[in-house]
């Protein structure tokens, strides 16, 4: 009885690998004759002279076409180490018209910007600074902050900004700096409206500063109060920062903007030097007939953060 059960599954399980095998035998004949149906992949085609001839031409344009563009339309630079001076001028209140911002910004020289957060043109200057990526333009956040004449913050046109004031709490400081930043989404850099009250108080600066470290952006301090702490407070929070040197138009006037033009180059030729104007024809007419001199003299226009890296 033992013996009979042992042959019959034996004789099932010669059945079930008979069928295991047969099985296998099927698939690899299918797999054969599919390989031997479809056949070897194509021989890639051949390429045309012809067409090797035309895209190397076109290339050749496309290079021919950028350098016309620099030499007709681009931006005069030098390279950091061939420069005998490194000089930024940052023009600061950009957003409340837009003439002498538009000729600012079609020089050839790359300025940096720093727009206010809620004036008329905040956004349209902003659109403009990045139109052209061929010529870009360094932005910074304009922040309004309390001066020592509090009558200040309440004429014309001031009365559309958020200013921080010394009053405020470190919470209510920290939203206004938000929220301007949420106008000027992409400065990389933040320098003071007014200020001469707030950035001589060292409690407001400490409070502003850590704002400024987590979006990973640098202090201008425009130093419109001599007493200023504001980059003591910056390099304590280890925010990147470097101060304005001289203010272009503090006189007015086309022969006061000149001598105070000349006056930022030579401290350039020492050490990076940031100076500040304001748009302003007399601004505009001055830095076209001039910046092309200092050019030839070998004093380079940078952006900010350039002059704060220094190896570039």
């Amino acid at each position: 009885m033992n013996s009979e059960s042992t042959r019959a599954k034996q004789r099932s399980a010669l059945r079930v690998g008979g069928v295991a095998v047969a099985l296998l035998m099927t698939w690899i004949a299918l797999a054969c004759a599919a390989f031997l149906l479809t056949g070897p992949p194509p021989e890639p085609a051949a390429v045309d002279p012809k067409d090797k001839e035309i895209r190397a031409r076109m290339a050749q344009w496309a290079v021919r076409d950028a350098e016309e563009w620099q030499r007709d339309e681009g931006d005069h630079r030098i390279p950091w180490d061939q420069a005998n001076g490194h000089l930024a001028i940052v023009i600061d209140d950009v957003g409340r018209e837009l003439d002498a911002f538009d000729k600012l910004l079609a020089l050839r020289y790359p300025l940096s910007f720093s727009v206010l957060p809620n004036s008329v043109y905040t956004a349209g200057v902003q659109d403009r600074l990045r139109a052209d990526h061929r010529r870009p333009r360094e932005i910074l956040l304009h922040l309004p902050m309390e001066p020592l004449d509090a009558r200040h913050m309440s004429e014309g046109e001031e009365l559309g900004e958020e200013f921080l004031r010394a009053g405020d709490s470190p919470a209510s400081l920290r939203v206004k700096v938000l929220a301007a930043l949420g106008n000027v989404p992409h400065a990389v850099g933040v320098n003071n409206h007014m200020g001469s009250k707030l950035t001589a108080d060292n409690r407001a600066m400490a409070a502003l500063m850590p704002v400024l470290r987590e979006r990973e952006l640098y202090f201008l301090d425009s130093r419109t109060n001599p007493e200023t702490v504001a980059a003591i407070e910056a390099r304590r929070a280890g925010v990147p920062t470097i101060s304005r040197k001289v203010f272009l138009d503090h006189e007015p006037g086309k022969a006061a903007i000149r001598r105070s033009l000349f006056e930022a180059a030579e401290f350039a030729r020492d050490q990076p030097t940031v100076a500040i104007a304001h748009p302003s024809m007399d601004v505009v007419e001055v830095l076209r007939e001039e910046l092309p001199q200092l050019h030839t003299q070998g004093v380079g226009i940078y952006p900010v953060s350039q002059l704060l890296r220094g190896d570039l």
